[in-house]
């Protein structure tokens, strides 16, 4: 079986740059070469997410995550995706939720993760999404995207005709009205649609997004400003980054080693050393934490952890 646990074991392509606006993740969109300005603009806000389709190849859990590696039919490239409880995870037909467990090798799955979270320069990267959508047998369209309030796509490919028996919800899946839907981010559930520009549908069901995690970009900006690298791996300021995501960091000056606190989990990284403790577990990083400048660097490797809800 294929371990799919990277930061225990890194394979590093060189050549190949993942970063929240990777070919890799937006395989779907455009050329961006043959995009004007404006066009270019318009499909940067048509949603806040990116999205990766393909099939589960292998499957490992643990205690807090279920881990799957999902290649692209299309080109054969691959993610790891990391499936918290706070994972909107949702079958294609209905909507209704899905259980991780259920997930098996074989099955499809659309991947929605924020783009502005920060990537690692690993491959496959790997990735926490918001949402993860997982086909069966049963026929059912989905479109994630944000809409004006004449109910057309951003992207000007699907127009809703909200009905009756149209189910609006939002993520935690308390009823809302139409009125709540305007110009937002919406999962879009349908089976038939018109070939029509832009395509129309009566949607069974609607969920609006509230969730936007300005810390994300936040991350990303302060990794942006403030990185280098030890060959392929990049090396991110651990103080910065753990406060930003909410971790209360402890320097300790005697044993040179970093404690990192919140709520329940706990990550202790020692300076020149490549094992580092979370939880109750060992972690290995591919390049030890250094000292550069009076602060401390460590793999973004560690994101993964950091991101562990």
């Amino acid at each position: 079986m294929k371990k799919i646990n990277v930061l225990a074991t890194t394979v590093l392509i060189a050549g190949l740059v993942l970063s929240n606006h990777s070919v890799l993740a937006n395989s779907q969109s455009k050329d961006i070469q043959n995009m004007s300005e404006e066009e270019r603009a318009q499909e940067k806000d048509t949603s806040n997410f990116i999205k990766f389709s393909g099939v589960v190849k292998e499957i490992e859990k643990d205690t807090k995550a279920t881990r799957i590696l999902v290649e692209n039919e299309s080109d054969s490239l691959e993610m790891i995706f990391t499936i918290t409880n706070d994972v909107l995870l949702l079958d294609n037909e209905k909507g209704e939720k899905f259980e991780s467990a259920e997930i098996k090798k074989g099955t499809k799955i659309n991947a929605y993760y924020d783009k502005n979270k920060p990537m690692t320069l690993i491959y496959p990267a790997n990735v926490i999404p918001e949402i993860m959508i997982v086909h069966g047998q049963e026929l059912g369209q989905v479109k994630v995207a944000k809409f004006n309030k004449q109910h057309v796509s951003l992207d000007n490919d699907l127009k809703l005709h909200i009905s009756k028996e149209t189910i609006l919800e939002n993520e935690k899946g308390d009823s809302i009205s139409e009125e709540d839907l305007a110009e937002k981010e919406l999962i879009v559930f349908y089976t038939i649609s018109t070939r029509s520009i832009p395509a129309q549908t009566t949607p069974t069901k609607i969920i609006a997004l509230e969730f936007t995690d300005e810390n994300l970009l936040k991350v990303s900006q302060l990794i942006d400003k403030d990185h280098y690298f030890i060959g392929d791996t990049k090396m991110i300021p651990i103080r910065k980054v753990a406060a930003q995501l909410g971790y209360k960091v402890e320097w300790n000056k005697k044993q040179n080693s970093i404690l990192l606190r919140k709520q329940t989990s706990t990550i202790l990284l020692t300076i020149g050393k490549k094992d580092y403790g979370y939880n109750r577990s060992i972690g290995y990083f591919t390049d030890a934490p250094e000292m550069k400048n009076g602060k401390t660097y460590v793999s973004e490797e560690l994101l993964e952890r950091l991101l562990l809800k």
